[in-house]
């Protein structure tokens, strides 16, 4: 039973796979043996790793049921859609792998002994809570690969990492250009933004800002409304986009100046706004710069600009693109403490 693999690109650019398998080993009378296993291959290509596997393995293992596939961004860089066809291609295909980016070695962290859980159940926990939250977006093999050949958007995958005490946790999202990473990353404040300027708040979202020197604010959204406007100019043919937010949420904890004082909802709701809309522009900008088309402007124009999108090379013209973007803060809420 495979639970995750790993794939990483070695010095001479070889994919070095490492799988994490569960043997399971009946020893009668209904008592059952379990080893957790791990399997290193190298080949020139991710083809034929999977034959690889089973000539170091007892039994016939099947690649595409692993419930995690982790992959380092230098082979991330390289471009990830045959390593989704390994997943995917096969006819009982187990197409909910999630799909994840390791910041640095993919190996390093499916190696991690996690002691009675395999590392790769341990990493999928974590992906499962992060999306709840609208921290990252839940990607599988299947949705990863359908964004990937889809020219009218571009996919945003989870990142992990390793902390100083071997611990995995949740390091934001990576920005992709087609199935390529393009070394432009968003970390998870700016990664759960995104997703809302996406649409694709899940059960909420929560945050925290610094407001200024000694006054900071957490709090949870629930509710958003998005309304995204393209629009093409008739005589320069240039393509600007509007997206406004509007954000409802329940303050979670306030620090202010001074103990005790009392929520300004409307001077709060503003400078709320302020500092999301000038986040929202960053991620716009890095948006720009990484060739990432997340929020599905060339879907758009595709539909409502047909003439017009077979004329452009979205490849080069994208990074033309003007945004004004801005987030508009509510607050519904402020809890019984203020």
């Amino acid at each position: 039973m495979v639970n995750g693999i790993s794939f990483d690109l070695d010095q001479e650019d070889n994919v070095l796979a490492i799988v994490r398998a569960l043997n399971i080993e009946n020893k009668g009378g209904g008592q059952f043996e379990l080893k957790d296993e791990l399997v290193k291959i190298k080949h020139p290509s991710v083809s034929g790793m999977e034959i690889d596997v089973n000539n170091k393995l007892p039994g016939l293992i099947d690649v595409s049921k692993a419930h995690i596939l982790l992959i380092g961004r230098d082979m991330a860089k390289k471009g990830i859609n045959p390593i989704l066809e390994l997943i995917y291609r096969p006819r009982q295909a187990y197409i909910s792998s999630r799909v994840v980016i390791a910041e640095d070695k993919a190996s390093d962290l499916i190696s991690l002994d996690a002691g009675t859980s395999p590392i790769a159940f341990v990493i999928l926990k974590g992906l499962q809570s992060a999306e709840n939250t609208t921290k990252i977006p839940k990607e599988t093999a299947f949705t990863a690969w359908t964004q990937i050949t889809d020219t009218g958007r571009d996919i945003i995958l989870p990142f992990v990492k390793k902390d100083e005490n071997d611990k995995i946790t949740i390091g934001g999202v990576d920005l992709f250009n087609g199935d390529k990473f393009t070394g432009i990353s968003l970390p998870n404040e700016k990664g759960s933004l995104l997703l809302l300027l996406m649409d694709r708040l899940t059960k909420y979202s929560e945050m925290a800002l610094q407001l200024g020197e000694h006054r900071s604010i957490s709090f949870r959204v629930k509710k958003i409304k998005r309304d995204l406007d393209v629009k093409v100019d008739k005589k320069t043919q240039k393509i600007n986009c509007k997206l406004n937010l509007v954000i409802n949420l329940s303050v979670i904890s306030y620090t202010a100046d001074n103990a005790g004082q009392k929520l300004n909802n409307e001077k709060l709701n503003k400078e709320i706004s302020q500092v999301l809309t000038k986040q929202a522009n960053e991620i716009t900008n890095s948006l720009l710069e990484a060739n990432c088309d997340a929020l599905g402007i060339g879907g758009i124009l595709s539909s409502s600009y047909p003439n017009l999108w077979k004329k452009i090379n979205w490849e080069k013209d994208y990074k033309d693109v003007k945004f004004k973007t801005s987030v508009k803060a509510k607050i519904n809420a402020t809890g019984p403490v203020f």
